[in-house]
């Protein structure tokens, strides 16, 4: 998988049948439902674009979206606590932290060296959160506009 550099970045890889799986945080929303994720849609379409023109106009067979999870550091959490492994809060880039964490936590079930790099991380709480993300559309605005002049 191949990821940009940027705070609302895109992935990429060839799937077996060398189609071209493309992905990313379209939108910063705490719904997801078919029409919101038509919008995302629209918005990795056009990431697409700007990323590989040539496909500008290339029909696209999958659409679909839901939503992600993040922690205030952006760091995901990852470990053993009360009889439950957890791996979470990959902050919109789980397409690659996903593989690569369960393969280090796979090997601490199993007993093996436990290589976990983000072990005993404190779980810092977020200002003025009561459960319901009001904040989301302001972070998308910061980091998109980090991406523009950066």
């Amino acid at each position: 998988t191949c990821v940009t550099s940027m705070n609302i970045g895109n992935y990429f890889r060839l799937s077996p049948d060398r189609r071209l799986i493309f992905g990313g945080r379209a939108r910063f929303s705490a719904t997801s439902d078919q029409r919101s994720d038509a919008k995302s849609g629209e918005i990795l379409r056009e990431g697409l674009a700007a990323i590989f023109p040539q496909l500008a106009k290339v029909e696209i067979d999958y659409c679909w979206g839901g939503l992600v999870d993040m922690t205030k550091d952006r760091f995901p959490r990852a470990g053993y606590s009360g009889g439950v492994w957890f791996a979470m809060g990959y902050s919109g880039h789980g397409a690659q932290l996903s593989t690569h964490l369960g393969m280090i936590l796979a090997d601490a079930m199993l007993g093996r060296e436990d290589r976990n790099p983000l072990k005993g991380l404190e779980w810092p709480s977020i200002p003025g959160y009561s459960g319901k993300p009001w904040f989301l559309p302001m972070v998308g605005l910061y980091y998109k506009a980090l991406d523009r002049i950066l």
